[in-house]
């Protein structure tokens, strides 16, 4: 098996990203007249038979976005039952506050991170070692846990599913676990003209620790580097089996620069390849918004109308789209 072959069958795609609402029942609101789509919740994407029933299953919602799959998650709900007393988004600010993978070697991946000095913890902020793996508070058959921010800039979380919890879990939540999903395909019905994630966006001042982390322990490729213009900042886009994230380093001096400076990174959104710019600001004014036109000719949903992170859309990419890949698992 080769270098690469080892990287893929370890991180074989995105979980998800991890977005904070403190208003669930408005975020299930601004979802639906903003993508068009059902948002479900947490309960209905898994065999609760199969599942601890201590296990809260209040404090979310799940939407699969074009070929994504989100956590819209409410700090203040999170801590109850079995998660009692764990602290991780406590005082967290509506945004963007992790972005998760699946790999389909929890216990491998935790000590390829351990080895390189990066402190982990399962969901109740317990230490993971190898003599304490990673299991989720939920299933036994389930490993999940989390990076230390201080040691990779914001939080990462990586979770092997076990495969009884798939046939429910691609049917309901994550159509990327079929053997049968070949990508997204534009639907005319929605109103964005969605064509695909093209990348997430991830402020730093560190971007040797972001790279280190990506491209030397997880397998990553770096794709493209460029100007963000909009952010006054140099990128840096790594593509992470079937997901591209861009590491923009700012401009001294900016206000995006002092928000990065003591070392934390700020996990600022995502970008949607769309059909058309101008179809999304339609829709978007329809839906109650007031989209922002940028200088590079995106349309952007302002994070004060967003929940926090910001949404952009765009009509061309900024790396070479053949550099995308389907998700790798076996």
């Amino acid at each position: 098996m080769t270098a690469m072959s080892e990287h893929r069958s370890l991180v074989p795609a995105l979980y998800h990203p991890t977005i904070a609402v403190h208003d669930l029942e408005a975020a299930r609101d601004w979802f639906r007249r903003v993508f068009g789509l059902r948002p479900l919740r947490w309960e209905e994407t898994l065999d609760l038979d199969l599942l601890k029933p201590d296990y809260p299953t209040n404090y979310s919602f799940f939407a699969f976005i074009s070929d994504i799959h989100w956590v819209f998650l409410c700090p203040p709900l999170h801590a109850q039952g079995s998660l009692t007393g764990q602290t991780r988004y406590k005082d967290v600010a509506d945004g963007m506050i992790g972005l998760g993978w699946y790999t389909n070697d929890a216990e491998g991946v935790f000590a390829i991170l351990a080895d390189a000095g990066i402190r982990s913890h399962d969901q109740k902020g317990a230490r993971i070692t190898s003599e304490r793996p990673p299991v989720s508070s939920f299933a036994d058959d389930i490993l999940t846990g989390f990076t230390e921010p201080e040691d990779t800039g914001i939080r990462y979380e990586f979770q092997q599913t076990g495969r009884r919890h798939w046939e429910k879990y691609s049917r309901e939540a994550d159509p990327r676990l079929r053997s049968d999903w070949t990508g997204p395909v534009l639907d005319p019905e929605d109103p964005l003209g969605l064509l695909l994630t093209s990348h997430h966006t991830i402020a730093t001042s560190n971007p040797a620790r972001a790279l280190h982390l990506y491209v030397k322990l997880l397998g990553a490729e770096t794709i493209a580097v460029g100007r963000n213009q909009e952010l006054v900042a140099d990128s840096t886009f790594i593509r992470l089996a079937d997901t591209v994230v861009e590491f923009a380093v700012p401009n001294p001096d900016t206000e995006l620069e002092r928000a990065v400076a003591e070392g934390h990174d700020s996990y600022l959104g995502v970008s949607y390849l769309v059909e058309s710019v101008d179809r999304v600001r339609s829709h978007l004014i329809s839906a109650g918004l007031t989209p922002e036109d940028t200088e590079t000719g995106a349309v952007r949903i302002n994070p004060a109308e967003g929940f926090g992170a910001e949404w952009r859309f765009i009509e061309a990419s900024p790396y070479p789209l053949e550099q995308r890949r389907l998700p790798g698992f076996d």
